[in-house]
């Protein structure tokens, strides 16, 4: 029994806040003074965020195709698929009006010293035959994609082609077809396949429960490793569109834990604790898809919201909706079109906040500076260069990607918490620490 209690007590203090805590000082410190003890741990975290995101596709397949083919099969089909229509643009919307408007307020690219401006130039000028290479191939495929193509590379030719390939994006695609086509087949067999598809999610579930105990390591680890990787120069120059960025991430944040506030009867601390798992992985790991497991573990099972709704949705707002890319495209398009001094009327800030929603949305599936280069979307109709900023983006993205990741998880939260009803009775039945009771 005190064998049982003592194992209790070690995993209740890897999953506490003091332990990440003192892992992201670690991290920070081996980062900034110890490089090469950083790099030495790189593969540690890479190991880490390899294993988290090993039942992210198993999981995404089973979640999507049974809580499609339940939801067709339920009464209320109809009206949660009305809402889905209903606050995911709206949310989009939402998410990218508030990023121009920070942007436009607080013109992070106005106002620059000669010194910062001479820091930035001097930077891209340097980086200009690294920047050339890193062109080159696949990126230069994603500058001359339009919305027809986007489309297209949704419908996946062989799905096992795509599990294998890790093309989450079709995978999702193939998910919601094959739901439906399941939720019209009324027969009992369908239901057997429906409790299969939610034993393996279960499974997987609870592989991502027991790699939460070496959160700490994974998130030490990754955290030198980005500080090492990242020089100090670009960094100071860039600081005013960091602290835009951060500061309108946090505020995603505050405002979607406010919206999933007023859905449910809980108080604003419980709302916090229940959603501090998919906080720190998103800020440990900067991967939206190793997110999802504990995403919809916060709101069915933290918060009872209704289990079945928020398996399907909260997986489809965070593959395909993608607020976190759409607010920072947004930040970043005003962010160059000042620093290049172009003057942005009503109509054109209106264009970035429509395109930087397709630019977002078309993020779905790619990583690193792919990623980025869709900025470009939103930068050439404004007859503004990406190749000469692209490379400054890339510089400041270990420190912004990880608030750009927590922003798209919760507003992907509090879009399925609009979505989702909370069960009955919820307060009596959740388990929170005595302290926050």
């Amino acid at each position: 029994m005190f064998k049982s209690i003592r194992k209790a007590a070690v995993s209740n203090w890897l999953r506490s806040p003091w332990c990440l805590a003192l892992s992201v000082a670690l991290g920070i410190y081996l980062g900034t003074h110890h490089p090469v003890i950083a790099v030495a741990l790189a593969p540690v975290g890479t190991l880490y965020l390899g294993l988290l995101k090993m039942c992210v596709l198993p999981i995404l397949l089973t979640s999507i195709t049974s809580s499609v083919g339940r939801l067709m099969m339920s009464q209320d089909a109809k009206q949660s698929i009305q809402r889905i229509l209903l606050v995911f643009p709206l949310g989009l919307l939402g998410v990218s009006g508030l990023a121009v408007l920070i942007a436009s307020i607080a013109a992070p690219g106005k106002n620059l010293s000669e010194a910062t401006l001479q820091t930035l130039g001097v930077f891209v000028n340097q980086s200009g035959i690294d920047l050339e290479i890193a062109l080159s191939g696949s990126v230069a495929a994603a500058k001359d994609a339009d919305m027809s193509q986007f489309l297209l590379s949704m419908v996946p030719d062989n799905i096992f082609s795509a599990l294998s390939e890790g093309q989450t994006l079709k995978v999702l695609v193939f998910s919601i077809v094959f739901g439906i086509a399941l939720g019209t087949i009324r027969e009992p067999v369908t239901e057997r396949l429906f409790e299969l598809l939610e034993s393996i999610y279960k499974g997987c579930h609870r592989v991502i429960h027991w790699l939460t105990l070496g959160l700490p390591i994974g998130l030490c680890s990754l955290l030198a490793d980005q500080l090492s990787r990242l020089g100090t120069d670009v960094l100071v120059s860039m600081l005013s569109f960091v602290v835009v960025a951060i500061f309108t991430f946090v505020l995603i944040y505050l405002l979607c834990v406010v919206i999933i506030w007023r859905q449910t009867s809980s108080s604003l601390t419980q709302i916090v604790f229940a959603l501090k798992e998919p906080t720190v992985l998103a800020l440990a790991t900067s991967s939206s898809f190793a997110c999802i497991p504990a995403a919809v573990s916060a709101l069915s099972e933290g918060l009872a919201f209704d289990r079945k709704t928020t398996q399907l949705v909260a997986p489809l707002a965070i593959t395909i909706c993608r607020f976190g890319a759409v607010a920072y495209f947004a930040l970043a398009a005003l962010f160059v079109a000042q620093l290049y001094q172009k003057p942005l009327d009503l109509g054109q800030l209106s264009l970035i906040v429509c395109l930087s929603i397709l630019a977002g949305m078309a993020t779905s599936g790619t990583t690193g500076i792919l990623t980025l280069t869709m900025l470009d979307l939103v930068l050439t109709p404004l007859k503004l260069p990406l190749e000469a900023v692209l490379v400054l983006f890339i510089a400041i993205d270990p420190i912004v990607d990880p608030f750009r990741t927590m922003g798209l998880i919760h507003s992907s939260l509090a879009a399925t918490a609009l979505i989702a009803k909370p069960r009955d009775c919820q307060v009596e039945r959740l388990s929170f620490p005595a302290e926050l009771q």
